[in-house]
């Protein structure tokens, strides 16, 4: 799990991850998935952390809080806002980063996922493939590189977005990780006879 929250941060940080200056459906479009809803974490030798999903009451999108718990007792926050869409029976988030602030990433960052009773599969996007179709010209976008990190944006309309994903999927989302679901304990079983 190490593995994949580490590569998740530092593509985040260096600004090689894709974005979009739209996202996969328009917020509103459709209903959000519910089934995201919770605590999801992970846990191995070096760190521990949670992602809480839920709606935020005033904006009505989804509000994704992700807490990294470092051996050495550091804690890293990073807070995220978007919505679900449903392509052809794929599930997708489109997140936007809220903290901390972004300069490269000013767009929709996509995230298919899968949801179980017990799990939650997360597989990011593969920038080498995105940056080809862009250079390729069969997906609109800029490909900016400077010293030590590369920007994807992504400036293709939806509808031909959409297509290119559905089209891409197994290549654009080539990796699930898993994180496990935060079960609380039942009030009941807490209580003592």
């Amino acid at each position: 799990m190490r593995y994949f929250l580490i590569i998740f941060s530092i593509i985040f940080l260096l600004g090689c991850v894709p974005h979009s200056d739209n996202p996969i459906t328009t917020p509103g479009e459709e209903k959000i998935d519910s089934s995201i809803f919770g605590t999801w974490f992970w846990k191995d030798e070096n760190e521990s952390g949670y992602i809480h999903i839920g709606l935020d009451e005033e904006s009505k999108l989804l509000r994704l809080l992700m807490l990294d718990f470092e051996r050495d007792g550091e804690i890293e926050i990073s807070e995220f806002s978007g919505h679900t869409s449903l392509l052809e029976g794929n599930r997708y988030l489109n997140l936007k980063w809220v903290r901390p602030a972004q300069d490269k990433i000013t767009g929709y960052m996509f995230i298919k996922y899968v949801v179980s009773a017990s799990s939650l599969g997360i597989a990011l996007m593969d920038s080498n493939i995105v940056e080809t179709a862009i250079k390729k010209g069969s997906l609109k976008g800029k490909v900016e590189k400077d010293a030590g990190s590369s920007s994807v944006r992504i400036t293709e309309g939806q509808e031909k977005l959409r297509k290119f994903i559905l089209r891409k999927d197994k290549d654009i989302f080539p990796e699930m990780k898993y994180v496990k679901k935060l079960e609380l304990p039942n009030k009941r079983s807490e209580q003592t006879p």
